[in-house]
Order: C-alpha cells, then structure tokens, then sequence
C-alpha cells in the first residue's frame, strides 16, 4: 500500500479536530467495543495515511490484539506479553515509543509479510490505569513527527474513554445478568454453571471455579470448561491453596505469581502464573469461595478487585438460595418421620434405574421389607414409642447399605436408595446388584433388625419374653422386559411369603408358575395392586 501524505503537511488544524469529533461521536454512540475499535482504527488509517493501526488491549499482563488494520483478521487476539516488544515496552513504561528505523530496533515483532520502516506506540489510559496501547506503523522512515505524537496521545486518551466505558458497561451487564439468574435459575448446579461461564467468557479471565464450604472443607461444586471434569467434587481442606487460605482466613487472597507460593494446588491448566480468591459470606457464615486464575502475572487489580467483591456478594445470594432450595427439593421426597425418601421418590428412581438397567443390561433388585407384628407395638408401648421404633429401624437399614463413602461408589458403582414404602414397610433399591448379592444384603438387615435394634430400643417383656423387632425380607431381583409394576408386586409377594412362613426370614420372589410366584395371584389379598403407601 502507497502511504498518504501525512495530515499535517495538508490541512493541520481542521482534519485533525475532525478526526476526533466523528472518533468522540463513535464513542457515544456505539456499545460493542470490539466493532468500535475496528471503526476507529480504520478511520485513523484512512485519516492519517499510515500504513498500518491496531489496538491492543490488557487482559491481565499480556496486550491482546482486538483491532486491526490493513493487516490479517488472523492476528485477532494474539498476546504479546508485557514488557516484549515495542508495544509491550510500551504498556511496561506507560510512554510513547517512536522508533524511526525499525531495522535497527533488535526487540520489534514482526508480523505477517507486510515491511514496515517506522512505528509509534501510545499508551491508552484512563486515570492512571493502563489499558492498552495504540499502535501505528509505517513503510517510511522517520514517518512520525512531533505533532503526530500529541495528536495521538489526544486520540489514544479518547480511546482510553471509550475502552473505559465499555468495561463499566460490561460489568455492569454481568453484574445485572447474573442477578437475573439468581432469580430465574433455582437449581443450583445450572445457576454456578452459568455464573462461572459468565464470569470467565466476559471478563477474559482463563479460569473461573465456584467452591462450597462443607464440614470444614471446600467441595469444586462449578468450574469453567477449562477445568478438569474431574475436578467437581474435589475437596480442598480449610487452609490448604489459595482457596483453603482464603476460606480460612475469611478474606480477599491475590498471588501474584502461584510459582512462588508454596501452598498453591495446581489445577492441572498450564501456564497459570496468578488467581485470586474471593470468601462468599453471608450473615457471618461462611458458604464458600469463588476463585479465578490467570496465565498473567499480576493478572488482577484494583478494578478487578472491585468486580469480584460484588460478584462474591452475588454468589453468596446464590448459595443461600441454593440451601433453601435443597430444603424444598428434600423436603419433597423425603418421608417427615424416618427421614428415608418417601414412595414418591422411590417410584420415579426405581422407573429411571429400571431404565438404565434394561440399556446397559446391568442387575437390579429390589428389597422390601415389613416389621413383623408392628400393631402389637403400638398397642402395647403406644404410638410414640412405635414411631420411635419406625425411626430406628430406617436408620438402622440405612446405615448397613451401600452409601456415599464406600469404595463401591468410587468405582462407579451406584449406591442403595431406601424409602418409607408404607406404614412399617421399607423398600431398597439396589443398583448393579443381583439376586444373590441383595438376599446377602437382606440377611445382613435381618440380622441387625433382630439382634440389635431390640436391645438399643430397651423393648419391654412380653408375655412369653423379650419382645423383639424382627422384619420378613422379600427380595426380586429385575427380568428383561419387565415394568415396575410387576418388580414391585413379585418383591412384595415374596416378602408375604417370608411373613406366612414364619416371620423373621428373607424370601426369594418366586419364578412365574411356581407356588407363591407371579402366577400365582392366591396367596395374599392384594396380590392384583400394590401395598398401600403414605
């Protein structure tokens, strides 16, 4: 491209005042910065006759090009760190750089197959902050005059205006978008999802992660995509890393450069050089932390200080509702006097359990179970004294099944669902289990349900001795091709028949025409429907 002749040997007052007054008028009347700068770099180069413009703008402690011209959009959003390069000396000593010559200048940055002879660099700051840099350059010589200096410190001042606003603006919009989430979103793992995407993708921030605090230790309950999936899930105890400092603390923690921290748990990304951690707290209570890195160093300042106090005052919103929530959505399908799911839960679990058992033809078998001669109880110790038995029963069961903190479920293994099915019934759903692991499972319950649960409730003496809890077990194991309908009913008929042989005992169901089996509708009076529940 032909340079033009420079602005000033031609008109040098009027081009220049109108340069700024259409680059002022843009300023006020276009919101996308990126769309912005790439009108004010064009209308720089069309304006001034250089032969190249661009804008570099911070992100942490790199420039990153936003804007472009005369020169390949494939250049958008390459870094050049602080310090390197024209530019990067620039932004690191917030002066101009003129160079006149730029083969003799060892530290210039080529890029692309364009020659360029000259280049002036112009800091663009708005109140001491540093922002960017405004970068021109020339295929002649001694292409830039004094004049040409001042001028475009008044034009990168402009730009440092409008970068400025669009920040604010920017942060205002997160600011306003996630609090219409709070309100919008109730389930809590889709509300942290959004908030830490939002935070990462707007803010250009690398990473963004939402810790919970639980028993005295931080639980990864959101990340951006950039994490590990692994990650969620991970816990992190009070005062270890930057979180855990952080948390235990109970304030603001900015590193500068992890490297040099000792305590600092690597999140597996590469390149991470600083993060900044956040408490959430609410009424004095401390819910957990919000976390970002950066491959900068020195990534967050005081503006990014001020942003992530607000948005940790937001997530903090997010975590209580989130408890509350959790609250109702427990509350829902938990029975209110075992604290076990009520049959509601355990009917739409067993359907989706059902379902994946017939995908992946894994087992399934259920296991019910019936406290034998409940009515005495009640009758004889009252109904207090009954509902306290119920209680310890469903405590006792949960506690001798599979649940969160057993190896089986690390290896992905489901863990056991047990409901309040009805009255003094109990039913367990057992994922990848066979018939021959849940009767090993129903006589373990049988035998804590009869030697143990009597004694801690101090039973009193019947008339033909110590009175005792005991339960008939019956237990199914899943057919292909059957409904839930027909696992139910051949579950329940075997516990009917643990019932009239004795009581006290587990019971296989029975296969189809056999004695007491599904063909075989004789043996109970509701054999056509299912138990009633409450």
């Amino acid at each position: 491209m032909k340079p033009k002749s420079s602005l000033f040997s031609l008109h040098p007052g009027r081009r220049c005042d109108r340069l700024l007054q259409e680059i002022g008028a843009q300023i006020s009347a276009e919101l996308d910065l990126d769309r912005l700068l790439r009108l004010i770099v064009r209308r720089i180069q069309d304006t001034l006759g250089f032969s190249y413009c661009a804008i570099l703008l911070m992100e942490g402690r790199d420039l990153v090009i936003r804007a472009v011209s005369e020169y390949p959009e494939e250049i958008i959003g390459k870094r050049i760190a602080w310090g390197q390069g024209i530019s990067g000396r620039c932004a690191l000593s917030r002066k101009e750089m003129l160079v006149a010559d730029l083969s003799r200048c060892d530290h210039y940055i080529h890029l692309g197959d364009s020659i360029f002879r000259s280049e002036l660099d112009i800091p663009i700051v708005f109140r001491d902050a540093l922002l960017g840099v405004l970068n021109i350059q020339s295929e002649r010589r001694n292409a830039f005059r004094r004049r040409d200096v001042e001028f475009l410190r008044l034009l990168g001042y402009q730009i440092g205006v409008a970068v400025q606003n669009s920040l604010v603006l920017a942060q205002m919009q997160l600011v306003q978008d996630i609090g219409l989430k709070l309100v919008s979103i109730a389930r809590p793992s889709d509300l942290f999802a959004l908030i830490v995407a939002d935070v990462r993708q707007r803010l250009h921030y690398d990473t963004c992660a939402i810790l919970e605090a639980r028993e005295g230790q931080l639980v990864f309950v959101a990340s951006s995509e950039e994490f590990p999936k692994e990650l969620i899930g991970m816990k992190i105890p009070l005062g270890r890393g930057v979180t855990g400092r952080c948390a235990l603390e109970r304030r603001m923690v900015n590193i500068g450069d992890v490297r040099l921290d000792p305590d600092y748990i690597t999140s597996g990304i590469e390149g991470i050089r600083s993060e900044i951690a956040f408490p959430v707290i609410s009424d004095g209570e401390l819910l957990g932390v919000l976390t970002l890195e950066s491959r900068s160093e020195n990534a967050f300042a005081e503006n990014d200080v001020r942003l992530l106090s607000i948005l940790s005052l937001q997530v903090a919103v997010g975590m209580r509702n989130a408890r509350m929530y959790a609250e109702i959505e427990k509350l829902s399908v938990t029975d209110p006097l075992t604290g076990l799911y009520n049959y509601r839960y355990f009917y739409q679990r067993l359907g989706a359990e059902l379902a994946r058992a017939q995908r992946y033809q894994r087992p399934l078998s259920l296991v019910m179970i019936d406290l034998d001669d409940f009515k005495k109880v009640n009758d004889s110790c009252g109904h207090l004294f009954g509902d306290r038995v119920l209680r310890e029963a469903a405590q006792a069961i949960r506690g001798n099944i599979r649940r969160f903190d057993e190896p089986a479920v690390m290896k992905g293994s489901e863990i056991d669902i047990v409901s309040r099915y009805g009255g003094e019934e109990f039913i367990i759903i057992q994922p990848d289990t066979g018939l021959e692991g849940a009767l090993v499972c129903a006589e373990r319950l049988r035998a804590v349900l009869s030697e143990r649960l009597s004694r801690q409730l101090g039973m009193p003496l019947a008339a033909s001795g110590p009175a005792r809890i005991t339960g008939s077990f019956g237990v199914a194991a899943y057919r292909s091709g059957e409904d839930v309908e027909a696992l139910i009913r051949r579950t329940d008929m075997a516990m009917y028949r643990a019932k009239e042989s004795g009581k006290n005992r587990v019971m296989a169901a029975s296969d189809p025409g056999e004695p007491g089996g599904a063909g075989n509708a004789t043996s109970r009076s509701r054999e056509t429907g299912l138990p009633r529940r409450i």
